[in-house]
C-alpha cells in the first residue's frame, strides 16, 4: 500500500514539474480518439501564434479521424473538372449520417479503354461535411490527362465487361462521431 501512494505522489510532483499539458493530449488522444470532442479538446491545446487556426484544426482533425464503413457518410453525384493542365474530379456529396461529420475522402476513377483494359487513378483531400448536409468537393488526380476523357461516357451499371467508359467510387471516408 506504501509503494502505491509514493508511486502515486511520485507521479503527480512530475506532472506538477512537467505540466499537465502533455499528460492531457496523451488522455485526450487514449480517449477521444474518432471523436469531434477529442479534435475539439487538441485545438484548444494546441492554438497558438505560429499557426493559423485553420492549420491547427486540419492537424487536429487529421489526428483523430477515424475510418468509417458504409456509403452514408459522403453520397453524392460528381464527374471530371477539367481546369487548364489539371484534370480533377468534382461535384457534390451528402452524409446522411445524423451523428458523424465526414472529414476526408478518397476518390477513385476507373477508365476502361475499348478492349475492356482498366486503368485506376485516385486521389485525396480534407472535406467537411456536417451530419444532414451537403458539400462541394474536388479532387486531383495525378496521371489522368484530359486526352483519356474524350468521347468516352459513364459505364452502365449492369453490363457485365464494360468497354470505352468510366466508372467512379468513394473508396475511403474518413470521420468523427459526434
Amino acid at each position: 500500500m506504501k509503494n502505491y501512494i509514493i508511486t502515486g505522489l511520485s507521479f503527480v510532483v512530475v506532472a506538477l514539474l512537467v505540466g499537465g499539458e502533455p499528460i492531457q493530449r496523451t488522455m485526450n488522444e487514449a480517449l477521444y480518439r474518432g471523436s469531434l470532442r477529442g479534435a475539439e479538446e487538441c485545438v484548444s491545446y494546441s492554438s497558438g501564434r505560429l499557426l493559423s487556426p485553420e492549420a491547427v484544426r486540419t492537424s487536429c482533425v487529421s489526428k483523430f479521424e477515424k475510418q468509417l464503413f458504409g456509403s452514408d457518410y459522403a453520397t453524392g453525384r460528381a464527374g471530371p473538372r477539367l481546369d487548364k493542365q489539371i484534370v480533377a474530379w468534382g461535384g457534390e456529396l451528402e452524409n446522411k449520417s445524423a451523428d458523424h461529420v465526414t472529414t476526408s475522402i478518397r476518390v477513385t476513377v476507373i477508365i476502361f479503354d475499348k478492349d475492356g483494359k482498366e486503368t485506376e487513378f485516385s486521389g485525396g483531400t480534407s472535406i467537411w461535411i456536417d451530419p444532414m448536409s451537403h458539400s462541394d468537393f474536388r479532387v486531383k488526380l495525378s496521371g489522368l490527362e484530359r486526352e483519356m476523357l474524350e468521347d468516352i461516357n459513364f459505364c452502365e451499371d449492369e453490363v457485365e465487361n464494360p468497354t470505352q467508359c468510366m466508372r467512379w467510387s468513394i473508396s475511403e471516408v474518413k470521420g468523427l462521431s459526434i
